[in-house]
């Protein structure tokens, strides 16, 4: 599985459920209201996190917690429907 292929995917993920690209720091990051999210890949143990901060100065300041993995060794289709419902539950729930 080719990883920056998953990766664009996985950002047009973000996009359609109404997160908007912003760059901080030089870092691009997926912000939905106050929450700033970045896909990062985890080559070593060849999966995606997604890494998220609460507000743009802990954005700034690279404090961001870590959510769960997203291994590439499952199929295309069920790993993106699993980052679909992750972001729906965890980050656009008010």
């Amino acid at each position: 599985m080719e990883y920056k292929v998953i990766l664009d995917k996985m950002e047009d993920i973000f996009i359609n459920l109404g997160f908007s690209p912003v760059t901080i720091n030089g870092i691009e990051f997926m912000r939905y209201k106050e929450c700033y999210c970045r896909l990062t890949f985890l080559k070593e143990w060849s999966a995606f996190v997604i890494e998220s901060a609460d507000n743009v100065q802990d954005a700034e300041k690279g404090i961001l917690e870590d959510g769960d993995l997203y291994y590439t060794d499952i199929p295309e289709t069920q790993l993106l429907s699993q980052l679909k419902s992750d972001l729906e539950k965890y980050y656009l729930s008010d």
